[in-house]
């Protein structure tokens, strides 16, 4: 018997369309990929059209993120002091709306002197803030789009009663970012930059560099607004029946030491900012842990309906 008749040909592709054919409801390898891909590239360019907006309201952007150290050197030229104490003091009866105990008969100073002002150190160092700053505002304003392209991704493996939680999650996703990164932006930011101020000797004179100063801040937002996802994907993922609240009280003791970790790496190394993020955070999961036994599926009857309507 001759090769060619002990191995008779067949086509090729008749191997590849019966398993193809098999699974109809199934998408190749290659084509997640291609869809990956192309979600990707619709949110790069929500964040290029968001970084284009920005870029041209940078400079109002700049004034935003630098009036946070202008107060806050404000502050403690008018308070004539280099107490950390006195100076978290005068921040917390500003917020309460309480009018300074201490007087003094030179006048309070409304211009930041020139020692104290940001410096450029190199030639292009404001236009790389531009474009840092830029890119972030960016990414903030292309949020909505980026939780859409990531559900539309993940969608096709949900089931029927899942795949209703796209509009509250990327609203709640946007929400809880919102809400970090102005916690950082307007508590946060303000007792930290007094905090290090206030803790130069009297014969020193600190001059911080502009571009490390914009990018700590921009830093400090984002981490903030990330950590606060977490009711969201604590909602996800019960919904999804990975996490539950029992698994959560389960590794508490674990989560308390993570947060406590991660609010001494992303906030200044100041006990009073560390608090006022690792209490939140606290809270959020302690919020968490209700929303995954409310989310919780209700029985197994309810899934396997929705597994059945999912493969029809």
């Amino acid at each position: 018997m001759t090769e060619k008749n002990r191995f008779p040909d067949i086509p090729p592709s008749t191997e590849l369309s019966e398993q193809q054919s098999s699974a109809p409801g199934q998408m190749a390898f290659l084509d997640h990929l291609e869809e990956l891909r192309w979600r990707i590239f619709r949110a790069l360019g929500a964040v290029l059209v968001g970084a284009i907006l920005c870029f041209a309201f940078s400079d109002y952007v700049m004034q935003l993120l630098t009036k946070p150290y202008e107060e806050a050197v404000l502050s403690l030229e008018n308070q004539r002091s280099s107490g950390a104490v006195e100076a978290m003091q005068r921040l917390l009866d500003q917020w309460m709306g309480k009018e300074p105990t201490t007087e003094s008969a030179t006048p309070e100073t409304t211009e930041i002197p020139p020692s104290r002002r940001l410096q450029s150190l190199r030639p292009m160092t404001y236009f790389f803030i531009s474009l840092q700053v830029a890119f972030m505002g960016g990414v903030v304003l292309a949020l909505p789009v980026i939780f859409l392209q990531i559900w539309q991704f993940v969608a096709p493996g949900l089931l029927r009663s899942e795949k209703h939680l796209a509009l509250p999650i990327i609203a709640l996703s946007v929400v809880c970012f919102s809400i970090g990164a102005l916690i950082a932006y307007a508590i946060v930011l303000p007792m930290g930059l007094r905090f290090f101020l206030a803790l130069e000797p009297p014969d020193m004179t600190s001059q911080w560099a502009a571009d490390e100063y914009i990018g700590f801040v921009l830093r400090l937002i984002l981490g903030f607004g990330i950590v606060f996802e977490m009711p969201v994907i604590a909602l996800f993922l019960a919904k999804v029946g990975v996490l539950t609240a029992d698994i959560m009280r389960r590794i508490r003791r674990y989560a308390i030491i993570v947060i406590f970790l991660l609010a001494a790496i992303i906030t200044p190394p100041d006990p009073v900012s560390q608090l006022m993020m690792a209490l939140p955070l606290l809270l959020l999961y302690e919020l968490s842990i209700w929303i995954c036994r409310v989310a919780a599926p209700k029985n197994k009857s309810d899934t396997a309906e929705d597994t059945s309507d999912t493969q029809d």
